[in-house]
């Protein structure tokens, strides 16, 4: 093989090696190995530098010859052998390697048979679907379990790919890297070839294919559009925490991912640490409900009291408890992950942590929607609720601010005009400040005023009654008499809870 003529025609096109080997998939180092003569392409790559260059292997020094020729027809006959074994028209099936697969068979499953069948459904359909809920809720590890379920592959017999974009995604990167599994490359390869010319090349090259597409952690809806290509034998399953990416992806067809009730919780602590559940069930149930059931955290801290419990040290199991009943600790728990079960959101040597996950939805937000969301955080966590209007009195921004953080995920609806913040949310949001002592003042003004409006109305005031004892908590903290601000009716009422 003359590599020399290979990288005479890339230099002739001022074509850099990294440009080569990110086209190809490859490394640098196997270009210059190539280019020097000290290996040989597979016919596979052979084939691709030939689209590339639109020359044929003989024009690029790529024929190989003596040994190297007897080599390579050897395993280009074992590759016919392999072939012909098969079933007429059969082909390895494509699953793309990026799918985490050990998510998708992990203990954090649990609880979820029954929604993995509903999305199951949806899919067999050939429809647009979009999974959407809180940080750490477990959408991505669905997507795994269903890439790798048998039904959703015999459902789509030309493969399934997989894409994770993040905050900041390379699309037209990831586009190209679906063209070189697909073995799909446009008619002319540009220096920097474009979405759009990516985008209509894998359209026409899935037209009648029938694949999976899952689009793991968009924050965008143009980043997550970017990826909706292929035909009607297609379907696409979008990931993502923020509601207005996925009502622009597939408004008709979404499902929100919600946490998994108690007792399935602690059965997903039991695969970790089994002894902890039957030996002290109690401290078990505090701390599922000290992490508002959100599977990420359940598994963190199961792996973190697994840890403990390998040294077989009764001792070090229970410092371990000790510490997870604190906020900061629980927030900022963290274990190291394999690079495919990284999170696309997270930045380069930053571990998983709860802290972590809500931190990549609150530094996009407006300095408003951060102020908003740290003053309602003063009400208690799901599954109380506080009003639209108490919610605007207390934060002293305009709605459009809740808009913003309902938008980002970060604010649920329980019903009309109320609202519920989740348990983690608000430690997340309670923790890297003190307390805004005016917002607290606002919290007490406004729920004495709203309990001396409705000392009549017992279901109101049934509504609102942690919100109101939240609020007599925060007049003691601001050293403010209730007795100073309330009627006798009112002071009544608030006999009767104590």
């Amino acid at each position: 093989m003359t590599g020399n003529l290979l990288k005479a025609e890339r230099e002739l096109r001022g074509w850099s090696l990294a440009r080569i080997a990110e086209t190809l998939g490859i490394t640098t180092r196997t270009v210059i190995r190539w280019e020097r003569g000290q290996a040989t392409p597979y016919p596979y790559y052979r084939e691709q530098l030939c689209a590339l260059f639109g020359k044929s292997a003989f024009e690029l020094g790529l024929e190989p010859d003596g040994k190297e020729r007897e080599k390579t027809s050897s395993m280009e006959k074992h590759a016919g052998d392999l072939s012909r074994s098969q079933s007429p028209g059969s082909a390895p099936y494509l699953i793309d390697t990026m799918i985490p697969e050990t998510l998708g068979r992990g203990g954090n499953l649990v609880g979820r048979s029954q929604l993995l069948a509903q999305i199951k459904e949806r899919l067999q359909e050939g429809e647009r679907l979009t999974l959407y809920g809180l940080p750490g809720v477990g959408k991505t590890s669905l997507a795994a379990a269903l890439a790798i379920d048998e039904q959703i592959q015999a459902r789509f017999p030309d493969g399934i790919l997989w894409v994770g974009l993040g905050t900041q995604p390379n699309v037209v990167g990831q586009l190209t890297r679906w063209g070189s599994l697909l073995h799909a490359w446009p008619h002319e390869v540009e220096e920097r070839a474009s979405q759009e010319t990516w985008a209509c090349t894998l359209q026409a090259f899935l037209g009648s294919r029938a694949m999976l597409l899952i689009i793991d952690d968009a924050w965008t809806a143009e980043d997550a559009l970017a990826f909706q290509i292929g035909g009607t034998r297609c379907a696409h399953l979008l990931l993502t925490r923020l509601v207005q990416v996925a009502l622009a992806f597939s408004q008709e067809n979404m499902l929100m991912v919600p946490e998994i009730p108690e007792n399935e919780c602690l059965n997903l602590l039991a695969r970790y640490v089994p002894r902890l559940i039957t030996q002290e069930q109690e401290t078990a149930s505090t701390l599922v409900r000290a992490v508002g059931h959100l599977p990420l955290a359940l598994t963190l801290m199961g792996k973190y009291l697994a840890l403990q419990d390998l040294t077989g040290q009764p001792r070090r199991v229970q410092t371990a408890l000790t510490r997870l009943h604190q906020t900061q600790h629980r927030l900022h728990l963290s274990i190291p992950l394999p690079i495919q079960e990284r999170p696309p959101y997270l930045p380069a040597g930053v571990p998983i942590s709860l802290h972590a996950s809500i931190a990549a939805s609150d530094q996009r937000l407006s300095t408003q929607a951060q102020t908003m969301l740290r003053r309602l955080a003063l009400f208690a966590p799901k599954p109380n609720s506080f009003s639209e209007e108490a919610a605007l009195a207390v934060g002293g921004q305009p709605a459009e601010t809740l808009d913003e953080l309902w938008d980002a995920g970060l604010l649920e609806s329980c019903h009309a005009q109320r609202y519920t913040l989740h348990q983690t949310i608000v430690d997340y949001a309670r923790a890297d400040q003190p307390p805004d002592l005016a917002a607290l003042r606002r919290l007490v003004l406004y729920m004495f005023n709203f309990l001396e409006k409705h000392t009549q109305d017992s279901t109101m005031l049934e509504i609102e009654t942690i919100n109101i004892l939240t609020a007599l908590d925060s007049a003691a903290n601001l050293q403010i008499q209730p007795e100073a601000m309330l009627t006798e009716h009112a002071r009544t009422w608030l006999q009767t809870l104590r």
